[in-house]
């Protein structure tokens, strides 16, 4: 039981649309990003978490060790740094966990180390989880070593591969999840529906697009937290023909990028744009159109995505060695203001 539980879900938190996306995604379909081909076995009972490098005590926890220490609920979103504008690699959970400063706080961190470097052996039983920050740069699967150390003197797996040095923060996003790309809608009154997620600062608003007109505000579900993405809702006037919706997101007095970029090297951009059909008769076409003309353009887009992907990444001097930039500043490299505040 945590110590320090996540506020209570509001009733009536989740649209009744047909197709959204849930604000709480199921554990059998929760994205997975790997980096090895198999997964690892690894025995509970002897695994051990490490604290070591900068610190005055290196430490050595059991998984009944954390279990029994001070756990805390989070509510987040994690994204992959490789998810597509429009892309399913972004889930959202309630986590149950031990804070990582309880833990650098046992061991007493040294003045002279600036960076946390992890070690895996790529997820289970424990990983870190760190909200608003790109999975890739902290939130490592099956965690073995919490490592104290310095920017010089260490790199870690994506730098050696050209990603950026600095961990990036995850951008204000959304998707529209009804209509789907390519679909066929019923003339009149029709819904367009969705998630959006900012999980630095929280979604302050949601606005979509109909064929290039004017941005119209969308219906929010409630606030849960700020680390957790959130439902939109618009209905709008369907008429004959073929339409395109787009939708973007706010963030305090932060608008999501409009300009399309590759992920690499700091998380896709654009805004997520989608096509509907509707016939000007009534009658729906045969289910396999619809259905092919997704197709098409879900591999247009991929092909688009991988052809734009090696120039951005030479354009960032790769391919050999990565170009470090300089550390975060002390106020930014914190995890103090991601975590819920004690009650």
């Amino acid at each position: 039981m945590p110590a320090r539980p996540a506020a209570p879900v509001p009733p009536a938190a989740e649209f009744e649309v047909p197709g959204i996306t849930p604000l709480f995604t199921p554990n059998r379909s929760f994205y997975v990003t790997d980096t090895a081909l198999t997964a690892p076995r690894v025995d509970r009972d002897r695994w051990r978490l490490r604290v070591r490098g900068l610190v005055e005590r290196e430490l050595e926890f059991s998984v009944q060790e954390l279990l029994e220490m001070e756990l805390v609920e989070v509510d987040a979103t994690l994204v992959c740094v490789h998810n597509p504008v429009g892309g399913d690699r972004i889930s959202s959970a309630r986590w149950l966990g031990v804070p990582l400063g309880a833990l650098l706080g046992t061991a007493g961190v040294r003045p002279e180390s600036d960076q946390v470097l992890t070690h895996s052996v790529t997820g289970f039983p424990a990983r870190l989880l760190t909200p608003g920050i790109w999975g890739a740069d902290a939130s490592t699967k099956c965690l073995a070593t919490i490592e104290l150390t310095t920017w010089a003197n260490a790199t870690d797996y994506w730098d050696a591969r050209g990603w950026p040095r600095v961990p990036g923060a995850v951008k204000p996003g959304s998707r529209i999840d009804v209509p789907a790309d390519r679909s066929t809608v019923a003339s009149g009154p029709a819904i367009a529906a969705g998630i959006a997620w900012a999980p630095r600062r929280g979604v302050s608003g949601v606005e979509v697009a109909i064929d290039g007109g004017p941005w119209q505000s969308a219906r929010l579900s409630p606030h849960i937290a700020p680390t957790l993405w959130r439902q939109w809702a618009l209905t709008w006037q369907a008429e004959p023909g073929e339409h395109q919706l787009q939708v973007r997101t706010l963030s305090g007095d932060e608008v999501q990028e409009e300009n399309p970029a590759p992920p690499y090297p700091q998380g896709s951009s654009g805004y997520h744009t989608i096509r509907a059909q509707v016939p000007d008769n009534g009658a729906q076409p045969p289910r396999w159109r619809p259905r092919l003309a997704h197709t098409r353009a879900d591999l247009t887009g991929r092909l688009r995505l991988a052809a734009n992907a090696p120039p951005a990444w030479r354009r960032h001097g790769y391919p050999r060695q990565p170009v470090f930039a300089d550390p975060l500043p002390p106020a930014r490299r914190g995890l103090r203001q991601l975590l819920p505040s004690p009650p």
